[in-house]
């Protein structure tokens, strides 16, 4: 059996930017790299501010060779890192996870604003 639906009065998704590659998913990327930056640990900023880029417009990319250790919040033997958090309080590991555990709503309102704002330009 087939059943085709049609919605009459729905705008055309991609032509407000929802598709892998549109402006919706390019404002939700650098949302989440901007929201991120304050899980990340911060000694001199580098790793969350220089090393840290939009590597596309679904992909975030942490471009050190240490960025894996502190990921982890393990060392090269194993052990657990000690987070300095005098710059980022909620620094740790997981950083992506964590902060979409504790701004995945607010990330969703300010995308549902910024879907609005555009009001179906493409």
């Amino acid at each position: 059996m087939i059943v085709k639906v049609t919605v009459d009065g729905m705008p055309d998704i991609k032509s407000l930017g929802v598709d892998k590659t549109g402006d919706v998913q390019s404002y939700l990327t650098a949302e989440i790299r901007r929201r991120m930056m304050r899980y990340m640990p911060y000694r001199t900023g580098t790793l969350a501010g220089k090393l840290t880029f939009v590597s596309s417009p679904a992909s975030i990319t942490v471009n050190a060779p240490y960025a894996r250790y502190l990921y982890y919040g393990k060392s090269a033997s194993g052990n657990d890192l000690n987070y300095t958090r005098d710059f980022n309080p909620l620094a740790g590991p997981y950083w992506d996870q964590t902060m979409l555990e504790h701004e995945s709503e607010a990330i969703a309102q300010n995308v549902e604003e910024f879907i609005k704002r555009k009001g179906g330009q493409s």
